[in-house]
């Protein structure tokens, strides 16, 4: 797992633009979180990481900022605040799309298509688990 995820981080590291680069370690962290948690409270994000509440508070005004992500007042409890990823992250995601669907496309022609079934059920287990523990 460790060697995928390195491996997957360099290959992101080629479709970086203009607007990344004004992001750091850490605020790519913040970023990716929010999306993967769908609309997690800022509380929820600091102790994730491990930060404190003002640098969460940091990092969310620049993301803010950039148009990464946006603030949203919960409906039910208007004390709550929750935090989204905006269609501009959606867009920037997508500038390595290339690569995603080549990868797969490799996969589903060079990978036996039982092992692929596998791999595909093991890998989405893999991701349930790891939603579950965040």
């Amino acid at each position: 797992m460790t060697d995928l995820t390195q491996i997957l981080q360099l290959t992101s590291q080629q479709y970086k633009d203009e607007e990344s680069t004004k992001l750091g370690a850490i605020d790519v962290y913040y970023l990716e979180a929010i999306y993967q948690l769908k609309q997690p409270t800022i509380g929820k994000i600091s102790r994730m990481l491990g930060q404190s509440t003002p640098n969460t508070n940091y990092h969310i005004k620049k993301l803010i900022n950039l148009g990464l992500i946006e603030k949203r007042i919960d409906p039910s409890d208007h004390r709550v605040t929750h935090l989204t990823t905006t269609e501009k992250y959606a867009n920037s995601i997508k500038t390595n799309e290339e690569f995603w669907e080549t990868l797969q496309q490799r996969l589903e022609d060079e990978v036996e298509p039982r092992d692929y079934a596998i791999f595909k059920r093991v890998l989405g287990q893999t991701v349930e688990i790891v939603h579950e523990e965040l």
